[in-house]
Order: structure tokens, then C-alpha cells, then sequence
């Protein structure tokens, strides 16, 4: 009788815990808390977005303005360097007060092709601040100036380009937009640290030629012996003759 209730007990206990798992299993599941669900859909919503397509900068490339302003820039420093370097090596020719005369005649010129230059610096997508840009352009260009004047010697370099500077000063606009911008009628090649954007390049790069190689001879299995001289032939001697005795 006392084994039929022990095995009574253990039944019960067995289907309350079956009932109380089955009733657990059956509750619906809790919402997730607010800030998680809105974590979820922030991220759902960043994986759904497009990404945007990088915004290509503008070619490295100048209008037909922006050339022409740098070929002023290239003349109004290389005046500067010839004004400060020549100064005490031709101090009758004046270079500097040629220089100061230069910029306040074409002041209106100058400062267009400033504004210019600063305008490519922001068109080109380059980043940082256009005209402490176009300041550092100014910069290494009277460097790269100064480096040449000391190339070519300062006495000789002031010999030559003093006199440059005065034929410049005397220019009048038209002339100085023609030298700029015109480069067939100013007879000068133009020096520019970037092309132009509507000249195209016509030619192509130089065409690889095939080089051709002289084949080696096949070494021989072994190295031949050369052919044996042959020797000389010698004319017998005649065999001495017995002379008989009388």
C-alpha cells in the first residue's frame, strides 16, 4: 500500500511540473524595451539607405581664364624676384621701382587674375581654404624662381632679366592679355602648372618597338678538337751505296 502512494506522489509531481513548463511555454513573449527597439529600426533603416555616390572633384584643369591668370601671376612674380634679387647688383637700372611701377599700372589685371586663381582653387574640390592656397601657389612659385636666378648665375640672370621686367612695365592691357592668353601671336611658349581643359592631346604615347635578340648558338656537346696539321713530308735520303772494294 505505501509503494502504490510513493508511486502516486512521484506522478503527481511529474505532471504539475509538465503543466506549469506547458503554461511558461504558452505566455506570449514580452516586448523588447523601447530604446532597444529603436536602436533595431535605426539600424534596419541605415542597412536599407542608399549610399551616396562620392561627388568626383573638378578636373585638375584651367579655363582659358585661369591659364591666362596664371601666366600673370608667373610674370608679376618673377618680376618681384628679379626686383629683390637685382636690386644691389644693378642699383641704376632700379628693378624694384620697376616692379612697384609694374603693379600699380595693371592693379585692375592683377587683382582679376587673383580672384581668378582663387575661384579654381575653390572649383577644384581640393579642400582647405582657397586663398591661403592660392597664397602657397605664390609662395613656391617665387622659390622656384629664385632657385633658376641661382642656376644660371646672379650676375648673369640680372644681365638678362632687368631688361625683361622694363619691356614688361611698359606694356599697355592689350598687350599684356595677348602675351598672357594668346600664345601663337605672343610667339611664347606658355609654362603652366596644369593644361588647359579643351585642349585635347593629340599624340599618343611614344609606340613600344620590339628589340630584337640575337639568338646563342646551341653549345656544342663537347668541344671539337682542331683538325690535326699535317706534317710536313720530308724527301728520303737516298741509302748510302756500298762501294765495292777493288
Amino acid at each position: 500500500m505505501s509503494r502504490q502512494r510513493a508511486a502516486l506522489r512521484l506522478s503527481l509531481k511529474a505532471l504539475t511540473g509538465a503543466a506549469v513548463l506547458g503554461a511558461l511555454l504558452a505566455l506570449p513573449v514580452a516586448p523588447a524595451s523601447a530604446a532597444t527597439a529603436k536602436e533595431a529600426a535605426k539600424t534596419a533603416a541605415a542597412k536599407a539607405r542608399p549610399t551616396k555616390a562620392s561627388v568626383p572633384a573638378a578636373p585638375a584643369c584651367y579655363n582659358r581664364t585661369e591659364h591666362a591668370a596664371e601666366q600673370m601671376m608667373r610674370l608679376h612674380t618673377e618680376m618681384m624676384v628679379v626686383g629683390l634679387t637685382c636690386r644691389t647688383v644693378v642699383p641704376d637700372k632700379k628693378p624694384f621701382d620697376i616692379y612697384k611701377d609694374f603693379s600699380v599700372k595693371n592693379r585692375a589685371l592683377l587683382s582679376n587674375s587673383e580672384a581668378s586663381l582663387i575661384s579654381y582653387y575653390k572649383r577644384s574640390g581640393s579642400g582647405g581654404n582657397a586663398t591661403r592656397q592660392f597664397d602657397m601657389f605664390r609662395t613656391e612659385l617665387a622659390n622656384e624662381i629664385s632657385r633658376r636666378a641661382a642656376t644660371i648665375g646672379i650676375p648673369q640672370y640680372c644681365a638678362n632679366f632687368v631688361e625683361r621686367s622694363a619691356v614688361a612695365k611698359d606694356l599697355t592691357p592689350d598687350d599684356l592679355r595677348t602675351l598672357t592668353s594668346d600664345e601663337k601671336n605672343a610667339g611664347l611658349m606658355h609654362l603652366a602648372s596644369r593644361p588647359l581643359c579643351d585642349v585635347k592631346v593629340v599624340s599618343g604615347p611614344d609606340p613600344v618597338f620590339a628589340v630584337a635578340q640575337a639568338t646563342p648558338a646551341p653549345k656544342a656537346a663537347a668541344k671539337a678538337k682542331p683538325p690535326a696539321k699535317p706534317k710536313p713530308k720530308v724527301a728520303a735520303v737516298p741509302a748510302k751505296q756500298s762501294v765495292a772494294a777493288r
